[in-house]
Order: structure tokens, then C-alpha cells, then sequence
């Protein structure tokens, strides 16, 4: 057998490898996949097969370069390595199949790096759960699995070296090389932005059968790769002091002043790549945004949670205040346990979309949304390819275009919530056929994102459905307007924030403190509905809540009141500016609330 024949059987057994795992993941168990029809049966292994071929990927690239190794070279060493390798690799996907299989049943999420964890700080109590006959199944189990594995592997051939003349050893050396780097387009997951991670597999809303898609071997990868000791960061405060305090800055009430409409409203939430509060204050540049700011509640006091999308989509979504060192949207076992807005609708019988023109595996946002109650995704493999002009995918333009055609063909009957990220207003700002700002491509791509919030915005107007319709808007972060940001200034975090609609009766200034965690609250506030699972969320227009805002970035947080603010440095554990009469007492509240934090995320 030819080397390039090895190498690509390598591959090719391993991927199968993992797809034959999940096969019988959905046969062990099947009771739980009941009432799942066969075509979702197969799009588990379909959507799974990224994983499985990453997987493959990594696993061959060892071999690829014995392979590349032994037409300059060969001796007994390279078949002890390649036997070796093939035998610990075959080992550890054992464990790893065998233990995702044994443990999803009591755990519930795929396998993670959580039974490290329960190793390391009691190997004891890690395995007391376990009876003698079924520790000893599971060992008798790796080592067949293991055996099997091992001998479904190619060996490594006794090539003839002196057959092979000078330049065919070159080219062959040249084709090897460029197939090793082939590899790294199933690794990566292709030459989109967005790279592999546990959620790119996910496509239903049913989290069971985005579990079944996972590669577990891959999933345990990345968990240990982002491993973070989260329960023993920021231990300012014993619990008891950390707790009181918290519950001072926590209001879950919904008010008795809801809006009492006859029908449940429409919302559509709007995050606008990058736009900062500067640019809402600049004659000429966004004056859609302006407009839009006296038709309805503009809130002055706004403030982002953090500097990343990532982070701002799930403070915005799920009302969680973002991390200092982490982004939580990267564990998927963790972000699909937070509460949302679309979650919560749609126990209430709305119909959830999430808009990206973008890669929606991006930062693992896929199973984000997939996990926290979205029924349909709309990316950029649903346009087009013509339409996919730019660096982040399809431009703002015609994403908003498909929302507003998906509105209008809309005929279900049921009220809807329809989120939207936008992406055009990103560097390298590459908007198509717009140049209105002609000495700067970065104002001229927040002009053109702005130009096209506009004209959504007054095509919504001309439908029926507006009367009834409820349109919230706010930035993730401040971007790359104004550039070079001071970190460590209030300013850098401020951002507008409005609600308009057919809903919202009168146009008002709002100058209450919030943040992007208080939008679940104030949303759902106004739709009527209960808002009690989010913990951090504090509905704006609620005058008995407690309104401040919250924001971090690495390794630091703010917080702000209607009379004081402070920043404080994590790292140096100094405060690093302190403005109003109670900048210690704030110091010790923001602590509180980002122990609290911590305490919370590590327990889910």
C-alpha cells in the first residue's frame, strides 16, 4: 500500500470511527430520542461529521509525518513509534467514547473536562458512586473498544526506499507535506472566520440531539483547553458578607404597570456591531440613529458589559454580566443553561429567530442561541454566495432585507421575537456600494450600517404589524470609533440604548443607570411577563429596582450608581479611579456582585 493510501485511510478510519460512536450514543440511548424522527436522526450525524473529521484531522497528523519520515529514512524505531501512537490513540478514544457513553446518562452534557476535576480533588468520592461489577464493565469495555480500534488501524508498511529514484522521493515528500497541511481545514473547520468548537455541531433546539452530535474526544479537548478554576477566582468577601450585598443589588419583580395589550407584542432586538455613544453625538454620521432616538425611550445612562461581541450577546440575551478573564458563550455546557429572552418567549408561544450574516460558529455562538431557546438561525450559508461580499460574511443590508421579508410572509398568526447582530460596522469595513463618508472607510461603514437600520426600521413602519411591535436597539461595545479607547474611562463603555415601536406610546429621555444585563428585565417588563429567572436583569422603567451599571474587562470592573462610579484593577488590586461620595462602598458592592458572579457560573 502507497503511502498517500495509508495516510488518507488513517483519516478517513478515524472519522468513521466517530461516527460510529455516535450511532451507538443513540442507540444506548435510544428512550430519549423517542419522539425524534429519523431524518433528525441522521442530521445528527451529519452536523456531527465537522467534529468527527476534526478529530480525524488531528489524529493523523503524527502519521502523516512517520509516513514523510520514511522515504529519507527507515528503521525499526518508526514502526515501534507508529504501533505506539496507534495504540495510545486507540486507548484514549476508547475512554473517551466509553466514558461519554456512561456518564451522559447521569450527567446530561457530553463529555468535559469535569471529570478531571472530581479527580484531582477526590479521586475517592469520584468513583464511590460506582459498584465493583460496574467499574469493572466500564475498564472491560475501554480495553474492547480500545482492541478493536487498534486493529481497524493500517500498519505501517515495509516500503522499499531504494526503489524510489531521488526526484520522485522529492515530489512525493512535496505531496505529503501539502496534504499535512490540508489537515488543518477539517481541524479548523474550513476558511471562514469562525473556527470549530464544541457548538458548531449544534442545529436543533433540541439540546439532546445537539449532545448526540458532539465529538466527545474533541469536546474534552476544549473544555481542558479553557479550563478555568471559576469557583476559586475573586475571593474578596467571605460568602456571607459577598451574599448580603448582592441581594441588595438584585430586583426580579415584574412590575403591576406592564403594558395591558390585547395581544402579545412583537419584539424584534437589534445589536449594532461597534456603535459607541460618541457617535450618536456627531452631526452627519448616523442620523437614523438620532431620528430613531426621539421616537422613542432613549436611555443617556447606558452602559455595555464588557469589550467583546461574545460577551455582549449573552449580557444582552441572558442578562448575565460579562467576565473578566473568561467568556462563558465558550462553554457550551454552561451558556445553554442560562436563562433568555427567546427561551422565555417561546414557552409564552412566540416563534424565535436569531440574524447573522456572519459565521455562526463564530465564538461557539451557534449553540449559544441553539441552546437558549432560538428555533431558527438565519447565517450566512442561507444567502446566497454572491451576497457573502465581505470579510464577516453578508452585509447588513441584506440581512436586514431577509428579516423584514420573513416578517412579511409571515402568516402564523403568532407573535415573534427576531434578534439581529449586525456586522458591516466591523474593521476591515467593508460595505458594498456605499460611500458617503469619503475620508474615512470607518465612519463610512457606521454611516452605511446606519443607513440600513433606517430603512428596516421605516419598512416595519409600513406594516400592519407595527402597531403591535416592539423594537429595541443597542450597541455590543464601543468599536474601533473613537480609536485607541482609554480602558480604564466610564466613557469607553457607554453606549445608547432605545425602545421604540408602535408599543411605546409617547417618546421620552430616560436617564436612569443600566447596562445591557437589564434589557431581558425591561423587555419582558414591557411585554408583561414574568423575568424572575433572570438574577442579574433590573427592568428600567421599574422605579423600585436597584439601577446601576456593571462592566469588566480583562483584568478589571466598573461600576456605576446615579452618584458615584468606580474602576477597579483586579490585577494590581488598587482602585484605579473613584468619582462621588461613596467610591469605597461601591468598591466593595462590585466585588460582591463579581464573587457572586463566579460562585453562580461555576455551579452550572
Amino acid at each position: 500500500m502507497g503511502r498517500i493510501k495509508v495516510f488518507i485511510l488513517v483519516f478517513i478510519i478515524w472519522t468513521v470511527i466517530g461516527s460510529i460512536s455516535k450511532v451507538l450514543f443513540l442507540m444506548v440511548y435510544h428512550s430519549l430520542y423517542a419522539d425524534v424522527s429519523f431524518t433528525e436522526l441522521i442530521a445528527v450525524l451529519w452536523y456531527g461529521l465537522r467534529l468527527d473529521l476534526a478529530i480525524g484531522g488531528y489524529l493523523t497528523l503524527l502519521p502523516g509525518l512517520v509516513l514523510i519520515i520514511t522515504l529519507w529514512w527507515q528503521g525499526s524505531l518508526l514502526h515501534g513509534l507508529w504501533r505506539g501512537y496507534s495504540f495510545v490513540a486507540a486507548f484514549l478514544a476508547s475512554l473517551a467514547y466509553i466514558a461519554n457513553l456512561g456518564l451522559y446518562g447521569y450527567w446530561g452534557f457530553p463529555l468535559d473536562n469535569t471529570p478531571l476535576l472530581y479527580i484531582k480533588t477526590s479521586p475517592a468520592d469520584a468513583l464511590a458512586s460506582l459498584t465493583w461489577w460496574q467499574l469493572s464493565l466500564s475498564v472491560l469495555a475501554v480495553i474492547i473498544v480500545a482492541i478493536a480500534i487498534f486493529k481497524v488501524q493500517p500498519r505501517l508498511p515495509h516500503f522499499k526506499q531504494s526503489n524510489i529514484f531521488f526526484p520522485r522521493r522529492v515530489l512525493l515528500t512535496l505531496v505529503l507535506l501539502l496534504m499535512e497541511v490540508a489537515l488543518l481545514l477539517p481541524i479548523r473547520g474550513g476558511v471562514g472566520t469562525g473556527t470549530n468548537h464544541t457548538g458548531s455541531v449544534y442545529f436543533s433546539s433540541n439540546i439532546r440531539l445537539n449532545h448526540a452530535a458532539v465529538n466527545p474526544i474533541f469536546c474534552f479537548i476544549e473544555s481542558v483547553v479553557h479550563q478555568e478554576e471559576i469557583g476559586t477566582k475573586y475571593r474578596f468577601m467571605n460568602d456571607n458578607e459577598a451574599s448580603e450585598l448582592f441581594q441588595g443589588m438584585t430586583y426580579t419583580h415584574l412590575r403591576k404597570d406592564t403594558l395591558q395589550l390585547a395581544s402579545k407584542p412583537h419584539v424584534i432586538l437589534i445589536v449594532l456591531e461597534s456603535f459607541s455613544d460618541s457617535l450618536i453625538h456627531m452631526n452627519g454620521i448616523i442620523p437614523n440613529m438620532q431620528r430613531l432616538s426621539n421616537e422613542g425611550l432613549y436611555f443617556t445612562n447606558f452602559y455595555a458589559n464588557s469589550f467583546r461581541t461574545d460577551r455582549a450577546l449573552v449580557s444582552i440575551h441572558s442578562g448575565l454580566p460579562a467576565q473578566p478573564t473568561m467568556s462563558v458563550m465558550d462553554i457550551p455546557r454552561k451558556s445553554t443553561s442560562l436563562p433568555s429572552i427567546a427561551s422565555v418567549l417561546a414557552k409564552s408561544g412566540y416563534q424565535t429567530t436569531f440574524y447573522y450574516g456572519g459565521d455562526i460558529n463564530y465564538s461557539n455562538m451557534r449553540s449559544y442561541f441553539m441552546g437558549t431557546g432560538f428555533q431558527q438561525i438565519v447565517s450566512d450559508a442561507d444567502f446566497p454566495a454572491k451576497q457573502r461580499t465581505g470579510k464577516w460574511g453578508v452585509a447588513d443590508g441584506a440581512v436586514y432585507d431577509r428579516m423584514l421579508s420573513d416578517i412579511k410572509a409571515d402568516m402564523s398568526g403568532k407573535p415573534f421575537f427576531r434578534s439581529i447582530m449586525t456586522e458591516s460596522s466591523h474593521e476591515p469595513f467593508d460595505v458594498p456600494d456605499y460611500q458617503k463618508i469619503k475620508n474615512s472607510s470607518v465612519l463610512n461603514a457606521f454611516s452605511y450600517a446606519d443607513d440600513c437600520l433606517g430603512r428596516f426600521i421605516d419598512g416595519v413602519k409600513a406594516l400592519p404589524c407595527w402597531k403591535n411591535t416592539l423594537i429595541a436597539i443597542v450597541p455590543d461595545h464601543l468599536g474601533a470609533y473613537p480609536d485607541n479607547p482609554d480602558n480604564y474611562q466610564l466613557w469607553r463603555y457607554k453606549t445608547p440604548f432605545i425602545l421604540l415601536g408602535g408599543v411605546i406610546e409617547k417618546a421620552a429621555t430616560c436617564h436612569v443607570i443600566g447596562s445591557q444585563i437589564d434589557i431581558p428585565a425591561t423587555i419582558l417588563g414591557l411585554v408583561g411577563i414574568d423575568h424572575s429567572e433572570f438574577l442579574y436583569s433590573k427592568d428600567l422603567l421599574d422605579a423600585g429596582a436597584p439601577h446601576f451599571a456593571f462592566f469588566t474587562f480583562p483584568d478589571m470592573m466598573g461600576m456605576v450608581t446615579d452618584s458615584s462610579s468606580v474602576i477597579y484593577d483586579n490585577t494590581l488590586e488598587r482602585v484605579y479611579s473613584s468619582e462621588g461620595p461613596d467610591g469605597d462602598g461601591l468598591v466593595r458592592k462590585a466585588q460582591a456582585y463579581l464573587q457572586k458572579l463566579y460562585d453562580d457560573i461555576d455551579k452550572r
